[in-house]
């Protein structure tokens, strides 16, 4: 609910938009899917957190403009007062990692290349936005703001990467003791016969 709240207080959106802009802001460490921000926003204007108007469109259905409140502006100094609650992460690949022992070590160098790339990915994404949105709109209060968050984002990313080439080396060498284990035991296994 917050996140929408923060958003609305850039301009009024519809709940499209407010996905839209979800995913190009703040996707990077919070995430919305329009099954949550609908039902939100009709309970934060029952609260009286937002307004809501419809705007006609030619040839589209309405639009459902939202706007927030002096009450959902309170709402959310009140929340932003509040410390930040530490959260327990959970990491698949970190997890499988753990117990790769397990498995051979290419399956692992496939999970963690998939990552690399993925971080890659939104590392340029991050930087683009930063280029696009962030410089474009520095004349808004939130633009400094809305860079720090950015800048988490793109060295969050970058320690992603180098952790990613660092765990690859060495998987790759398990991987080669893997493939010479093996190699000798084929060897040992044709020389008995």
């Amino acid at each position: 609910m917050e996140v929408l709240l923060g958003l609305l207080t850039i301009e009024p959106m519809s709940g499209y938009d407010l996905g839209l802009t979800i995913r190009g802001s703040v996707g990077h460490f919070w995430n919305e899917s329009y099954g949550q921000i609908y039902p939100n926003l009709k309970k934060m204007a029952g609260d009286g957190f937002v307004t809501a108007k419809t705007e006609r469109q030619k040839g589209k259905p309405d639009r459902r403009i939202y706007s927030i409140t002096k009450k959902g502006r309170e709402r959310l100094t009140e929340w932003l007062a509040v410390p930040p609650q530490a959260e327990i992460p959970r990491n698949e690949l970190l997890l499988k990692l753990f117990f790769g022992e397990q498995v051979p070590a290419e399956i692992l160098i496939g999970y963690v290349e998939r990552t690399a790339e993925e971080s890659r990915t939104l590392l340029e994404l991050l930087e683009r936005g930063v280029r696009e949105e962030i410089d474009k709109n520095r004349h808004y209060p939130g633009a400094p703001y809305w860079r720090m968050a950015a800048h988490f984002g793109q060295m969050e990313m970058k320690a992603h990467l180098r952790w990613a080439e660092k765990t690859l080396a060495e998987l790759n060498k398990i991987a080669r003791k893997q493939r010479k284990s093996s190699e000798t035991r084929q060897e040992k296994r044709h020389a008995g016969r």
